[in-house]
């Protein structure tokens, strides 16, 4: 059996996933890679590890690390793709394009999800709900050509 330090360290090869990748609440900019219609709403790590598991590909599961376009977007996911002979171990994911697809799939085929808001989205919408609208500034001013 592996120490968490050994696991660490071999872990930096592996391609890493973050829950923002598969969410369908979010833009392209904000950090989707997939499209929308193949993406869910707010995906869980924990949901991410089931698909992984029923995969067959081998993870671990990092709950600190923050997503780097949003610091409060917390946790992500190596995932082992390959052997050491560069062969996939799940012959039909390839790649990490595909995997992603896969691991939606399999969370949108599961039984009686409940989609769970994180905290600070419901944070973020209570300030936004308190702030004072602001008007937007137009000018009036004509443009002319000098001719």
């Amino acid at each position: 059996m592996q120490t968490p330090e050994q696991i660490k360290v071999e872990s930096k090869t592996w391609k890493t996933i973050y829950p923002p990748y598969i969410d369908s609440t979010l833009t392209a900019a904000q950090g989707r890679r997939l499209g929308k219609i193949n993406c869910v709403p707010y995906p869980q790590l924990m949901e991410i590890s089931q698909c992984l598991s029923s995969l067959g590909l081998r993870h671990v599961i990092d709950q600190h690390a923050g997503f780097p376009r949003d610091i409060f977007k917390q946790g992500r996911i190596k995932v082992r793709l390959y052997a050491e002979d560069k062969k996939p171990y799940n012959p039909q994911v390839k790649c990490k394009h595909t995997l992603l697809q896969s691991i939606a799939k399999l969370i949108k085929s599961i039984p009686n999800r409940k989609v769970e808001v994180p905290p600070y989205i419901n944070q973020m919408e209570i300030e936004k709900q308190n702030k004072p609208a602001q008007k937007k500034q137009t000018s009036n001013k004509k443009k002319h050509k000098n001719g």
